[in-house]
């Protein structure tokens, strides 16, 4: 991709990170989901560049989603806890079975940590709909790719999973109240 094409879209993808933070962030959230977007968005640049997705950036997703759980909901921090923990475990644990039935790395143990800090902001209820959007977001992407020529697309295609998983968090995170039940937000 060329540079300005990249800039570009660096570009319209940062203003749509702010004006859905503006319109979508849950209460008292604004500052820090902004801030969740800016290293969802930096997480993304170097996965699809680099295949990696670096500790202190899936680190600060952990870190922002506990200070937004301890400011805006405290009593729901179990269920915080939990998303966390889970979300990391459920994608090591995929790892490992593929590389197991494969002999060869499939998902990154970046990839968990990346849900697993998503899962801090969005509990254990959000870990179900970020995985779908993910999934499926990365399925229309493999689609395209190979519809159009781009770039071939077969099982042993490497395509970074981290900005699809980024996607499904953003998505989850501002529309948690009108995808989970009432009482989890």
């Amino acid at each position: 991709m060329s540079k300005p094409l990249s800039l570009l879209l660096t570009a319209l993808a940062t203003a749509a990170l702010g004006i859905s933070a503006w319109m979508f962030a849950p209460p008292g959230t604004l500052l820090l989901t902004l801030c969740l977007g800016a290293l969802l968005l930096a997480l993304s640049i170097i996965d699809i560049r680099s295949f990696t997705l670096p500790d202190p950036l899936t680190a600060g997703i952990v870190l922002l989603g506990i200070a937004m759980v301890w400011l805006t909901r405290p009593e729901e921090w179990r269920a915080h806890a939990i998303g966390g923990l889970a979300g990391y475990l459920v994608l090591v644990a995929i790892e490992v079975g593929y590389r197991r039935l494969r002999g060869r790395d499939g998902i990154g143990r970046g990839d968990a940590k990346l849900l697993g800090g998503l899962g801090v902001w969005t509990g254990w209820m959000g870990l179900a709909p970020i995985m779908l959007a993910a999934s499926a977001s990365a399925l229309i992407g493999v689609i395209a790719l190979a519809v159009t020529g781009i770039r071939k697309a077969d099982a042993d295609t490497a395509i970074p999973f981290g900005p699809f998983i980024a996607l499904g968090g953003w998505v989850v995170w501002l529309g948690a109240p009108y995808l989970l039940p009432a009482g989890v937000y």
